[in-house]
């Protein structure tokens, strides 16, 4: 292979690092607590000192103001966080996850690599996609490419036959819930739907537990109105036995959990069937995010039929997941490596890419006349992926009959990319304008709406015009990468100007990104 590269599942409770092997295989790197798996969780000792992993999870319980968890959920937002003194970012908190779990794989393999492929949920927008690139820069990481994580996962497991099939790849997270409808086989994927959740995961059946053992404990205890969450003793020892429980509910049909609180001492006993009954409310959004997937790639590819359903991500595991595609959808689903197909697929699409024979522009890839079969893309000698928009994209525009603003989407969700559309001609609004103001939104909710109130300002820049006559043209033109990164360019034809609007934009700032790089790198780390 001409370079190396790792695959990095960065998850909001677990994270996995893969890469390719002497053998042409992707293989998970192991951490230094032998483990596959790596909590997402830091725990900031002191000023320099930072423990990631295991024993941050470990310690969190009785120290939670000095340790983070779930950062991911608020990835391209802004959400400081600050501990001894220091203010550190969603970015910089997850650019230590990264740095460690790459620490950890060079150690292993004796060498040191600084390419990495990061996974991001596939409903993922813009701000999220780019502040997940920027934890990679601010861990003094080369990222070569951000992929989706069914996608990842797909690469994984689906491409190994020479027969293109429809997969669906169901996939629940700690923390994001994503489904997508995708043409899978050998070297070869292209993505048809997405939809899903990134604030629904593996955590929220987590919180429903502890709220079924809560509550059959102050029965037990005859505890009355005085709840025990309100302990903080109480909330860190149950908090470290419901994540315990849920998997043990996994393999067995009831389990207890040792509940103390003040004088009272009690052992509850939680069946599956209870967890299931709490938690339904959970499956079924899940269904019906899969169900809407499908009927959007029905919608796009008429007479398409789902040939193979994928469970992915560590949640998936629960039995309730299964019985509910089975029962309630009448599907089949396929187990799958859990925990670790996306940082493996991960692997695989980073490999592809620095083994420069990956196209993400839904063209043919050019396959030199000698190039080798690659084990890890099923036989395949190159690697073609095609993506979809996971949100629609808009312009802000001004009904001059209604005196307000309103979002033109130009494309939308499910949409193939990369594309470039045909110019769409505004107008200037008065006599004598000399400035366009030109704002680029994304969809905020699961349906789009003309209320820019409901969607997501991501850039606004403005166009410098001489001054003309009301109502004259200015020309937009929107163009969508491959990753799905968007630039809006408008041209002004009088004077012949121009202006670029691009989102690839976050919350962090090119100084601030560098600010971020310097404060990690001065960090003590260790697992």
């Amino acid at each position: 292979m001409s370079d190396s590269v790792y695959g990095i599942d960065l998850g909001t409770t677990y994270s996995a690092i893969a890469r390719i092997n002497d053998l042409g295989q992707a293989e998970v790197v192991n951490n230094y607590d032998s483990n596959p798996t790596t909590p997402s969780v830091v725990y900031f000792e002191d000023g320099n000192n930072i423990v990631v992993g295991e024993e941050a999870k470990r310690v969190q319980r009785s120290a939670p103001d000095h340790a983070c968890s779930l950062i991911k959920r608020h990835m391209g937002t802004a959400y400081p966080q600050d501990f001894h003194g220091e203010r550190y970012t969603p970015e910089s908190i997850s650019a230590l996850i990264l740095k460690e779990l790459v620490n950890t794989a060079n150690n292993e393999g004796q060498q040191q690599i600084s390419k990495v492929v990061i996974t991001v949920p596939a409903y993922f927008g813009v701000k999220e996609k780019e502040a997940t690139r920027q934890a990679g820069e601010i861990a003094g990481l080369e990222v070569v490419g951000i992929v989706t994580e069914p996608v990842a996962a797909a690469l994984s497991l689906g491409i190994r036959g020479e027969n293109a099939e429809t997969v669906l790849v169901y996939d629940l997270g700690g923390g994001t819930f994503d489904t997508t409808v995708m043409r899978a086989e050998a070297g070869k994927v292209e993505v048809v739907a997405v939809d899903g959740n990134k604030t629904l995961g593996g955590a929220d059946w987590d919180t429903a537990l502890t709220g079924l053992v809560v509550e059959k404990f102050i029965e037990a205890a005859g505890l009355g109105d005085d709840n025990p969450l309100h302990d903080e003793d109480f909330e860190a020892e149950l908090t470290g036995q419901v994540e315990e429980t849920k998997k043990s509910l996994t393999k067995r049909e009831k389990a207890t959990v040792r509940c103390r609180y003040k004088d009272h001492d009690e052992k509850i006993e939680v069946t599956r069937n209870e967890f299931d009954a709490a938690t339904r409310h959970l499956v079924a959004q899940t269904l019906e995010i899969a169900q809407r997937t499908v009927a959007t790639a029905e919608e796009k590819k008429p007479g398409l039929t789902v040939d193979r359903v994928l469970l992915v991500g560590g949640s998936a595991k629960m039995p309730m997941i299964e019985a509910a595609l089975r029962e309630e959808l009448g599907w089949d689903p396929a187990r799958s490596d859990f925990d670790l197909a996306v940082a493996k697929g991960a692997a695989i699409y980073g490999q592809a890419a620095v083994d420069e024979v990956l196209s993400t522009d839904g063209t043919e890839v050019a396959v030199a006349a000698d190039a080798e079969q690659k084990y890890f893309l099923g036989g395949a000698k190159a690697l073609s992926v095609t993506n979809v928009l996971s949100r629609g994209l808009g312009v802000r525009f001004q009904d001059v009959e209604k005196d307000e603003e309103y979002i033109s989407f130009l494309v939308h969700a499910n949409d193939s990319i990369p594309t470039q559309l045909d110019p769409l001609t505004a107008l200037t609004l008065q006599d004598n304008q000399t400035a366009v103001s030109i704002a680029l939104y994304e969809q905020g909710g699961e349906l789009e709406s003309p209320s820019p109130q409901d969607n997501q300002l991501l850039q606004e820049k403005s166009l410098d015009i001489p001054p003309m006559p009301k109502e004259s043209p200015v020309e937009i033109t929107l163009a969508v990468t491959a990753e799905g990164l968007a630039r809006v360019t408008a041209y002004e034809p009088t004077g012949k100007r121009t202006i670029d609007v691009e989102a690839q934009v976050s919350v962090l700032s090119r100084n601030e990104v560098e600010q971020a790089a310097k404060q990690v790198s001065g960090l003590a780390l260790r697992s």
